[in-house]
Parts: C-alpha cells; structure tokens; sequence
C-alpha cells in the first residue's frame, strides 16, 4: 500500500512539473510568404544564466522541417512555407540543459497572390544552352518601316536575346511577373544615347506604345517623366506583356505620330525619320537555363523533387507524393500513369502499361480494377504496373488504383485510358478513312486537324480570300490589292505599297515591290509610287524628265499651208505608186507571210485564221518611239506611246535590226504563236500569264511588235536585286519568287493546250507586271509542238552553239536530237526553278559554268544534275529533279507542277492576277 502511495506521488510530481513547463507559452504569426531566414522569435531571454553549448531543443511540432533553432536560441524561417499546406504550428522546445519545455504557437497567415501559380496557359521550355548564352526567357524580332525626310524608306530588322549584353549595371530596373501570364518591368534611363531618344520621344509626343496580336496577347511600353522625383533618373519605360500563349507571338505596333523628325544615328549625318509605317514584334518563348525564371532569367528558382519550375514567375508544379511552395513536403497518397505517357500516341495494338505509384504510405494492399470490373491485388508493395499487350478498343475505359494502408484509410485514383485508331483511320470501330491533306493529323473523332489556313474534310481548301487562320475564323486586313497569308495574316504587298497591312503608299523616292527599287525621276517630277514613272514638270519631258522640250505654238497659216502641200503630194506619190504595182495589198502581203511561215511551221500557219494581219495591224503613225528597254542579237525592244480610240498607253515595242530572212521569219513566227494565242476562244487575257499582245506594225519598213509594258523588268533582273539584299529574309524571298514560278506553270499550261513549246524557257523571258504577275514572254524561239529541228539549225561550232542557243536550258532530248516539245519546256523550267532557288545565278553543273555543246551532253548522259541549291527546301529541290527525267514521259505536266508548287506554299494564296 505504502509504495502504491509513494508511486502515487511519484507520477504526479513529474507530471506537475512537466504541465508546469509547459504552462509557459508564446503565440507569433509570420507571412506564408516570408523569406528563408526570417526571424520568427527570440528565446534568449528564457535561458537567463544557463551556458548551455546547446541551450535550445525543438522537440516536436514541425515534422517537414519548416523553422530552425540558431545557436542563439532564435527561431527562422528554414524553408518556404504555405497556407493552404499547414496554417498552423505548434513548436515545442527544451530550453536550456534542463527539462524544462516552452510551447511556441505559429499561425501562417495567407497573403493574396501567394504563393504563384503554375500556369500552364504560357508554360516556357527549359533552355539548355541559356546558362552559356545569357539568353532571357523571350526572343524578340523587331521589324520596322519608317519613312525618312528625304522620301527614302528606313527599314531596319533586329533581334533582341541577350538581355546580358545591353543590360549593364548602371541601368536599373524593376521587374515583377504574375500567375496571370503578365509581366511588368520599369527601366530607368541613364545611358546618354538613351536619354537623347527619350527626350525626341517625350517632347515629341510619342509616349505610348500599343501592340495587338491574336490569342489575347498585348504588349504596352510607356514613357515616364521622372525628374521631379530622382534628378538623377530623367526618364523611365515601364513594360507591359500579357502573353496567354505557349507559342510566338507576332505583335503589331501603333506608333504614335512624330511631332518632329526622329534623329537615329550620329551627327552630322542622322537619319531622320517623319513617319513609322510599321513597327512588328515577333515573341518567341525560349525559356530560362535550370533552375533560372523570370524574364531576364536572373531569378533562382526553389523547386526540388523534380518539380518543374515555370520560367515566368517561378511558380512549381510539383511530382506525385509532394506538396507545398517548393514541393518539398510530402503528400501521401497515390497516382495512376501510363506508358506511353502521351495519350495521342498510344494506338491499337501497340503495348501499354498502366502504373499504380503509392507515396509516404505504409501500405497494407494495392490493386488495380480494369474497366471489366476484374482486379489484381498485391500486398505489401508500393508500386504495381499492369501491362496491356496488343491494346484494342475494348481496353479502353476507366482503371482505378486502390491502396490501403495498416490503419485501414483507403486511397483512390483513376486514369482513363483512350485507344487510337491506327494512322489514317477513324471512327467509333476504326474503320474510316481519313486521308487527310496539307499534313494535317488525323483524330479519332474529330477526322481531319487542319494547319491553319486550311479547312475541309481532308484539308483540301485553302481558306477562302480574306480569311485566315485555323478553321479559317479570323478575318485579314490586307488593303490595296495585298495578298494575305492564309496561316497567320501577314499580307504580301502588290508593287507600290508597304507596311504590316499595306496601307501606306511608297514614298517620294521609292517605287515598286517593298519600295525597293529607286526613283530615276529629275527635276522636280513626280515618282510613280508603282511603276517608277515620272510625271513631268513642264518644260521637261523623256523617261525621266532629264531632256528640256522647247515647244512653239505656230499661227494658223503656219499649219494650213505646209499641210495642203504635204496632203497633195503623199496623194500624186500615192497614184504614182499604185500605177506602177509597188503597193502590195494587204491580203497579198498576209499571203507572202504565210508562205514564210509555212517553210518552216505548216501546223502553225494553218491554225492562223484568215485576215490575223489586219485585225492585229496598227498604223505606224499611232507610235511614237521612247528610249530603249532592251537589245539583243536579233532585235531590240523600246518603250513606245501607242495612241488608242480610248487613250494613249505605254507599250514595249520589239523590232528586228536587220532585214536578213531568217530574223523576218522569226520575228513573223513569234507575232504568229501570239496570234494564236490570243484569239484562242477559251483565251483570257486578263487572266493569262503569257504576255499580251497589242498589235502589230507590218506594212512599214520598220516592223514592231507591241506588247504590254512591265516596267519591273524581267523576272532574272529581279532576282539578282534581292541576291546581295542582306535585310531580307531568304525563305520569305523565296515564298515570293516561287509565286512567280506558279505563273509561269500556268503559262506553260496554256501553251501545251495549244500544242505551242516554248523552247527557252528561263528567267530572262518571264516579265513581271506592276500588279506583281509573272508573265512569260519572248516566243522568237517557239515553234509549233509538231516542228522537228536538228542541232545543225544552231551552228556546228561550240562558240556559236553556245552564243545562239540556251544550252544550259535545254534539255537532253533537245541536245541530242533537236527535238522540242511541251517536255522539253519542263526540263527548262527545272532550271528556272534552281535560278530563283539562287536568287539569279548562272547555271553550272559540277561547279563549271562554261560548257561545250559535247561536254553538256557527255555530263547529262551520265545522270549529271545541278546541286541543291544552299538554302532550297528538299521538296523544291525533289520537284527540280523530276523536270529532269532523262525519260520526258516521266516528267511531270504543267499542272503537276503547279499543284505541287502550291503545296511548297501552304500559306499564301495564288490567284490569277490581272495586269490591264
């Protein structure tokens, strides 16, 4: 009895002290966002004299580690902490060497906007090569187009990445990223030639920024006076980015106007600027290095147990089993994955594998119910993977995951496991086909995915004119005539125009395509912002104002009595010559051509039909000659006024230089296939990309054949413009040019209808309109499909073969036997294709661009092809080689080409265009 008593009194000594020790507490509060470090309480003051070497012991109270105890008994913040985890704490702590125990109660309390989120609406990739190029979470590609108080275009490209670079130390800035896909950053400006922009921007008015883009994206830039504030700081840009999207981003600026010229560059010759056209700002996400967020990439991120951290604002996504700010607090329970983990790719009969994953669980059983409602239980494992051998559609369904564990709490998760149909098919049973276009993916139930800018069942059509985008929902806001790029909206310019919609007419000094080429125009004349011509100023007049026309106003007698005489004598001279037979009727002189023609060409000669001359004659009169646009070895070609019943319009007159026989036949011969081509019933000349005819002049010493005038120029002269262009971007060059190329297949489509073969077809012969057409032109060397002529036609020595006929052009058939045909075309076109590829450089094979007649035919015979071009896509190149077929048979048709040609431009639309 008396030791039950003394036990007795014993325990509850023990449990007084302890209730007493414990009696003794402290109630804090910290931010769920304070900072690693961050003193929480002091407990120095409990210790009073101990000198203990360990005088503070936390006990119990914080399992996942979230404070520390210093030696100087101060509590911390040790890791991130967070609300919506763990709100409160209870901390107990052995104070000093005794038993002695203080309580410390924590409440977390919940700060708005904390902690980020991961938002997967503007997720960035990772970039592995970020550490060692200092590059930033963004690329920017900035475009811009200004007009210049001289009338000359400022077009500048630049491409901001590597913030470390022009980012030093002595500029401060401000940045701040949201969980909303926002970003805000305020710069100060200090450096000098900032500072000087700043001024021209702030005292001329153009404070404000604005850029739009598609998918809700902005970008706004201000600019600040902050003087009043920090003498030091004048001015300050503050950025903002909203940027709800994973992919880039194409931003089109309002630059608000100049209120005077903007100076760039240094005196004493700074270019000024009067007006910017358009301002584009291309984002591309690129992401931050490891373990690095934020838009400079400066920031370090807190994510551990193979969290991902988002480079926008440094928010974790956190693995299965852990929790909290930094996912570093684990979180029991369980989750179901699969193999392949991508859901799109797991198809019919493939192998699947379905994983049940237990986390910080003491588990007693883990199953796994298949859709069938049958189940496999384990006992005593924390993993249990489940493989699908040849999946097919009745393995879809819902699987669930169950893990039990010793105290008997149940855990669930689901994964539903969707099977695909093999590639190609579709439907409920698979048994679809879905034979989808444009490369465009195939879904089970959806069909046909289309790119953007297609639609269609198959994605067979391209979107309609004026629309662009996926599903073709988004409307273009093209102006001029400007084409419009069915995938993104970027408008092609037709000649004359420029800026991101093509609203704004080339200035002063400029004309043409992009405003590339430059004004020739003199005093004071007026440039054609399309062609180039010049409006002149009386008393100037020729091409380019440059020759002083002196005019004479004569009385009326002046000009009643010469013309009387002159009308009398053309009438005597008349009589005379008609008397004597030297005036051959019309008729007669159509029956002398013919008889030419036929020589040579009996199929051509009988398509003509009766009275071609005198429908298509002109007087001679009605011409009045300009300066000389071209020459060549049989003939030269002028820039001529021909007055019509309508107006006077601008015509590229082409005469012969002699009157040997065979120029006259070949000058009839081309005026001939004209003819026939145009009065072709199904012709249209609006639509044709074959050069119009005009008319003829034939009953006169000097003969002319006039044709439509493209001021541009021919379609090689164009090319080699852009060649050393180092602005301009190689692909979108190509995209234009191969525009071109689909003109000219069309050209050669109507030709082959009309059984016509060109027989040089090549960039030097193809002309481009002032509404952006490639016409193709210069029929001197067409003969009818049914001509057969022989090498001997050219010469028999290498020079001349080389001097009269396009060797280089032509193909292997023609080499070897003289024979051409609408194949032969085609292998010319090949070469046509790998000039514009090279932007107009001479064709050479196994880098030799001098070839006999017998070298060229020994390299073809052999299979010998012109390289891929640097820079020419593979199918280009694919389409290049097939027009080179040593079988012409084989060789694709006109048509053929043309489909594929617009397959090669998924994005741009190609009309037939018109040019009068």
């Amino acid at each position: 009895m008396e030791v039950n008593l003394i036990l007795s009194i014993s325990v509850y000594v023990v449990l007084s002290r302890a209730m007493l020790a414990e009696g003794r507490s402290f109630n804090v509060s910290v931010p769920e966002n304070a900072t690693v470090g961050t003193e929480v309480v002091g407990m120095r003051q409990w210790l009073g004299n101990q000198k203990a070497e360990l005088p503070c012991v936390k006990t119990e109270g914080d399992p996942y580690g979230r404070f520390l105890l210093t030696k100087a008994c101060t509590l911390v913040v040790a890791n991130p902490l967070d609300w919506s985890v763990q709100s409160e704490y209870t901390i107990k702590i052995r104070v000093g060497g005794g038993r002695e125990v203080r309580s410390v109660s924590i409440q977390v309390t919940d700060v708005p906007g904390y902690p980020p989120v991961y938002n997967e609406t503007c997720e960035t990739p990772v970039n592995p090569r970020g550490k060692d190029t200092g590059e930033f979470l963004f690329r920017a590609d900035f475009s811009m187009e200004a007009e210049t108080d001289t009338g000359d275009v400022f077009a500048v490209r630049t491409t901001f990445s590597k913030p470390l670079e022009k980012w030093d130390s002595l500029t401060p800035f401000f940045e701040a990223e949201t969980s909303n896909c926002q970003f805000y950053q305020i710069r100060f400006v200090r450096n000098l030639n900032d500072l000087v922009a700043a001024e021209q921007l702030w005292f001329g008015n153009a404070r404000n920024l604005s850029c739009l883009a598609d998918d809700n994206a902005k970008l706004f830039i201000n600019l600040f006076d902050e003087e009043s504030v920090d003498e030091n700081l004048n001015f300050m840009y503050m950025t903002t980015l909203i940027f709800p999207t994973k992919s880039t981003v194409r931003f089109v600026c309002q630059v608000p106007p100049f209120g005077e010229p903007f100076r760039i560059g240094t005196p004493p010759n700074p270019t000024k600027l009067v007006h910017v056209q358009s301002l584009n700002i291309a984002v591309h996400p690129q992401g931050c290095p490891v373990a690095k967020y934020g838009v400079l990439c400066l920031k370090n991120c807190t994510c551990k147990n193979g969290a991902s951290c988002h480079g926008f604002n440094g928010a974790c996504k956190c693995q299965h089993g852990w929790q909290g700010v930094a996912c570093d607090i684990p979180k029991p329970g369980i989750a179901a994955t699969a193999t392949p983990s991508d859901s799109a790719a797991i198809y019919i009969s493939i192998n699947v594998t379905i994983h049940c994953h237990v986390y910080h669980i003491d588990v007693e059983t883990l199953s796994l119910r298949f859709p069938n409602a049958s189940e496999i239980i384990t006992k005593g494992v924390n993993q249990l993977d489940i493989n699908v051998i040849n999946a097919q559609l009745q393995d879809e369904g819902l699987y669930t995951c169950q893990a039990r564990d010793k105290d008997g709490k149940v855990f669930n998760t689901t994964i539903v496991l969707n099977i695909n149909c093999l590639l190609n098919r579709k439907g409920e049973l698979c048994d679809e086909v879905c034979d989808c276009l444009q490369g465009a993916s195939c879904d089970r139930w959806a069909g046909c995915v289309c790119p953007p800018g297609w639609n269609g069942t198959r994605c067979q059509t391209q979107c309609p004119e004026g629309t662009y985008g996926k599903d073709c929902n988004k409307t273009c806001d093209c102006q001029n005539g400007a084409s419009c790029s069915p995938d993104d909206g970027r408008c092609n310019c037709t000649a004359g125009w420029y800026g991101s919609n093509c609203d704004g007419a080339c200035p002063k000094s400029r004309y043409g395509w992009r405003c590339r080429q430059v004004c020739s125009c003199k005093n004071n004349a007026t440039c054609h912002h399309v062609d180039g011509s010049c409006a002149c100023v009386p008393p100037w007049g020729g091409r380019n104002c440059d020759k002083l026309h002196v005019t004479h106003t004569p009385s009326l007698v002046e000009i009643l009595v010469p013309l009387g005489f002159v009308l009398l004598v053309v009438t005597v001279v008349l009589i005379v010559l008609y008397k004597t037979g030297r005036i051959m009727k019309h008729d007669e002189h159509e029956v002398e051509v013919l008889r030419e023609l036929r020589r040579v060409e009996e199929d051509l000669a009988q398509r003509l039909q009766p009275g071609w001359l005198r429908r298509w004659e002109k007087k001679i009169s009605h011409l009045t000659p300009g300066d000389l646009i071209g020459e060549g070895m049989f003939g030269r070609v002028i820039q001529a006024q021909l007055r019509t019943p309508e107006e006077d319009i601008t015509v590229a007159a082409k005469t012969v230089r002699s009157e040997d026989p065979q120029t006259y036949r070949d000058f009839y011969r081309e005026a001939a296939i004209l003819v026939v081509v145009h009065e072709e019933k199904d012709h249209d000349v609006r639509n044709s990309n074959i050069v119009q005819l005009l008319g003829m002049i034939t009953t006169s010493k000097e003969k002319y054949i006039l044709l439509e005038y493209s001021p541009t120029g021919d379609l090689l002269w164009v090319l080699r413009q852009f060649r050393e262009d180092d602005e301009d971007d190689q692909a979108d060059l190509l995209d234009r040019f191969l525009r071109y190329a689909v003109h000219v297949a069309r050209a050669l489509g109507e030709l082959e209808r009309l059984r016509i073969v060109h027989r040089d077809v090549a960039t030097r012969n193809v002309l481009i309109t002032v509404d952006d057409v490639a016409k193709l032109a210069d029929f001197g060397l067409a003969r009818d499909v049914h001509v057969y002529t022989t090498a001997d036609d050219a010469s028999t020595s290498d020079d001349e073969c080389h001097r009269l006929i396009p060797l280089k052009w032509m193909a292997l058939e023609s080499i070897e036997t003289g024979k051409y045909t609408c194949q032969s075309d085609v292998w010319s076109f090949g070469v046509l294709l790998w000039e514009i590829a090279t932007l107009g450089k001479d064709p050479c094979y196994n880098g030799r661009f001098q070839l006999s007649f017998l070298q060229m035919l020994g390299i073809l015979r052999q299979g010998i092809r012109m390289e891929r071009p640097p820079g020419c896509p593979e199918d280009l190149y694919r389409l290049m080689r097939l027009c080179w077929r040593e079988v012409p048979a084989t060789r694709p048709t006109p048509d053929g080409i043309e489909k594929r040609l617009l397959q090669l431009l998924p994005y741009d639309a190609i009309e037939m265009e018109t040019a009068l």
